[in-house]
């Protein structure tokens, strides 16, 4: 079959409801890794936040994202995050996809850089006792 831009959709609403479907591999309250929507050096920031429940949001424009409310456990705030700044689901395809989208110039520019952003968020999810 031909490659088409509606069968590579991704189904965002159906992915966040799986995370807290009653046969997800995640258990209720799971630690996620976000992308914080800032820098530092010219790599992302991201953060740790415990994903208590899919919700999707309407945008002024009237286009739907769905994304999943997460808990900073530090400070109390409940944010939601757009499914795809959600990095650590998907064994982190979604920070790969979210890389090549906004930061594909490390991939042309500096590797290394792409590759250490990798390991340092994995690093960062795991110090946080996931």
């Amino acid at each position: 079959m031909k490659a088409t831009k509606d069968n590579l959709r991704i189904n965002y609403k159906e992915r966040c409801q799986a995370l807290f479907d009653m046969e997800s591999p995640y258990e209720p309250n799971f630690r996620m890794l976000v992308y914080a929507g800032r820098k530092e050096e010219e790599r992302p920031v991201f953060r740790v936040v415990r994903a208590v429940g899919e919700c999707k949001l309407l945008t002024p424009a009237g286009k739907t994202l769905w994304g999943v409310v997460g808990l900073d456990e530090a400070t109390g705030e409940r944010q939601w995050y757009d499914y795809k700044r959600c990095v650590s689901l998907e064994d982190w395809a979604v920070l790969d996809r979210m890389l090549r989208r906004e930061f594909g110039w490390m991939e042309l520019t500096d590797p290394g850089l792409l590759r250490e952003t990798r390991i340092l968020a994995k690093a960062q999810l795991r110090e946080a006792g996931v």
